[in-house]
């Protein structure tokens, strides 16, 4: 047996003896002990590699979030707040923050390999769960947390459930759906994709399954579990879905060809250019047309694809939104894997896959130019911020000029106190909060990017520049923060 076939297997789609009782090497990985060490493995070497990484200031203003639950917030639903309310209640720690994002990934390869093995196999289970752990897309998934790793976990399981509901009924199955897409619309607005997605296969697959009772009920479900969100919008004069509708538009019509080509190409990129192509080859072979469940996994690949594509021509569209796409592209690129026999297409996705990984990993050590180092805004802003923490009075208050850098202060600050931002910035939950606080002249220590003494000096009165902090390491861009004293 050659090599390629020994990992793989041999073309089942050309064989026409009956299936080979020899295992190959994927066959006997995806004994359930192999796939849940491979993913024990997989999230032990991500909280050793993230346990002490640096706080990007999304995340940390995502921690400022679950300090003070709520039904929703401003930039996004609540889920990845709550989930970091329960992940930091006995330490909080970026380990502790981090365990969001390894547990949601986590769940979702388990989740991702269910499906493959329901529509394709064993083997082709075992090959989508070793290209979705590789994947670029999921190696920074896992590294951050941001409503993307919530997001990814809730909407694989809908993806799975949903199979299961319209393949082989089942009224648990149905409302399993629901409760999913709900909680994916909990973690993030983008998660409406899936119930168009859903929707438009159905209409053209599948219309007996509209008209199942359980399916309605299913409906009821999500809409109940989103409640929340449309409960605490109603209440803000419909606030947050305003800003992401016009966070994802732009108010001309004007096209972008440079970055709506980056988008594409960066999109192939986070998903591995030869997994990509084998995900779209898969969608366009013949039996895609004829095997039902294949055709529901290319309307949840190219339909939420399709939309972002088509939005990227007007409006600059970032490569993680579109990621809800990779679940099904993962399953379809490993079912047509499997079936084909494909062993060194196979290993040329995951070598890529695996080369670009590292990249997102060890940026300086790869020879990535410090203008492409993902890792640029880590270690600058904490060290910036410890810079500023060493010059901090007892209780002295803490100001800053942007919500990042806000939340950062907070999050290091050992007593962890609210942060204020006394300059014009950006809207974000910090001035939603602000309402709720009695007006007063802001006084304390406060973190710049820039140069802000003259806007600091209309809020506060007296101001005085501390230090001027300049970062800078090989590999990274060298950055500049500014420390003034507000009441000084």
């Amino acid at each position: 047996m050659d090599p390629v076939t020994a990992v793989v297997g041999p073309d089942v789609d050309r064989a026409s003896a009956s299936p080979p009782t020899e295992l190959t090497v994927l066959e006997r990985i995806g004994q359930p002990f192999g796939l849940v060490a491979l993913i024990l493995l997989f999230l032990a070497l991500q909280a050793l590699y993230g346990a002490h990484l640096p706080l990007f200031g999304d995340e940390a203003y995502y921690w400022a979030w679950s300090r003070q639950p709520a039904l929703s917030y401003f930039d996004h639903p609540p889920m990845v707040a709550w989930l970091l309310r329960l992940a930091t209640m006995l330490a909080t720690s970026e380990a502790a923050v981090r365990l969001v994002p390894l547990l949601c990934t986590g769940l979702s390869a388990w989740l991702v390999q269910a499906l493959a093995r329901d529509v394709y196999g064993k083997r082709a289970a075992v090959i989508a769960l070793l290209c979705f752990l590789v994947m670029p897309a999921t190696q920074f998934n896992v590294l951050v947390v941001t409503p993307d790793a919530p997001l990814m976990l809730f909407w694989t399981l809908a993806l799975y459930a949903g199979q299961r509901a319209v393949f082989s009924g089942g009224r648990g199955w149905h409302l399993l759906t629901g409760a999913a897409v709900g909680c994916a619309l909990l973690s993030k607005y983008t998660a409406i994709l899936f119930p168009g997605a859903l929707l438009a296969f159905l209409l053209l697959r599948r219309r007996d399954v509209l008209a199942r009772g359980d399916s309605w009920l299913a409906m009821l479900v999500a809409v109940l579990v989103f409640s929340p969100v449309l409960l605490w919008n109603s209440e803000h004069h419909w606030i947050s879905f305003a800003f992401q509708y016009g966070h994802g538009t732009s108010p001309d019509a004007v096209l972008r060809w440079g970055p709506w080509i980056g988008f594409l190409a960066g999109t192939a990129m986070i998903v591995s250019p030869v997994l990509f192509v084998v995900a779209v080859t898969a969608v366009l072979a013949d039996k895609t047309r004829r095997d039902g469940p294949t055709a529901y996994l290319s309307a949840f690949f190219l339909l939420p694809l399709a939309f972002f594509v088509w939005k990227g021509l007007f409006h600059k569209i970032e490569l993680n939104w579109a990621a809800v796409a990779f679940p099904a592209a993962t399953v379809l690129a490993a079912g047509f894997i499997a079936r084909r026999g494909l062993g060194k297409t196979l290993a040329a996705a995951l070598a890529c896959a695996l080369l670009l990984s590292l990249a997102i990993r060890f940026p300086v050590e790869m020879g990535l130019p410090a203008k492409w180092n993902p890792l640029n805004r880590l270690y600058a802003n904490r060290a910036a911020v410890q810079a500023l923490l060493a010059l901090r009075r007892p209780a002295e208050p803490l100001l800053a000029d942007h919500y990042t850098t806000a939340s950062l202060l907070r999050f290091y600050a050992p007593d962890h106190p609210v942060v204020r931002i006394p300059t014009p910035s950006r809207y974000s939950q910090y001035d939603l909060w602000a309402t709720n606080q009695p007006p007063s002249t802001p006084k304390g220590l406060y973190l710049a990017g820039s140069e802000r003494g003259r806007e600091l000096a209309l809020a506060c009165g007296r101001v005085a520049l501390l230090r001027v902090f300049a970062f800078g390491a090989p590999g990274f861009i060298p950055q500049t923060f500014y420390f003034y004293r507000c009441g000084a």
